[in-house]
């Protein structure tokens, strides 16, 4: 017997079997959600995985945090009220993310967010804290980033749906 063909699902099908991206951004952003925004990174990333995929454990590639760079480290720095200096960013990687970075790869991309305008520098002692600098170009980044990962992830989800 041949398999069935791929088709796009009817509106109705949509709306009734499947998580549209507006859903997901509803969920995410905290409107209707019954995620609270928990204190530490690490946290609030197991509360959105599980209000998301309640029955599994969502571990996330490295590669994907590495790819998307930028906007995390514009998010810790945004949520964190302290251990915003490389080594703290680099630490809270390892332990939200499981990604264990260099600091070859972590301080360049610091630094060329604090060159386009996201990112400032505090001077301490014997360390630089990174603060937020312009909120509306780092908000504009990380939703940049949220949207395009959603998006691939509606469609991966209705194409293996559909397998």
């Amino acid at each position: 017997m041949a398999p069935t063909p791929w088709r796009p699902k009817s509106a109705e099908e949509d709306r009734t079997s499947s998580v549209t991206v507006e859903m997901l951004y509803r969920e995410l952003s905290g409107e209707n959600s019954s995620v609270t925004q928990p204190e530490s990174p690490e946290l609030l990333l197991e509360a959105v995985s599980d209000a998301l995929f309640p029955d599994s454990a969502v571990d996330l590639d490295e590669s994907v945090v590495k790819g998307n760079l930028d906007a995390v480290l514009l998010a810790l720095v945004a949520t964190q009220d302290r251990n915003t200096h490389g080594k703290g960013l680099m630490e809270t990687l390892s332990t939200s993310f499981g990604a264990d970075f260099s600091p070859g790869t972590v301080y360049p991309c610091l630094h060329d967010l604090e060159d386009e305008g996201c990112l400032e520098t505090r001077e301490l002692v014997r360390t630089k804290e990174y603060a937020i600098h312009d909120d509306e170009m780092s908000q504009e980044r990380i939703e940049a980033a949220a949207q395009q990962h959603l998006a691939l992830g509606a469609f991966l989800k209705r194409v293996s749906d559909n397998i």
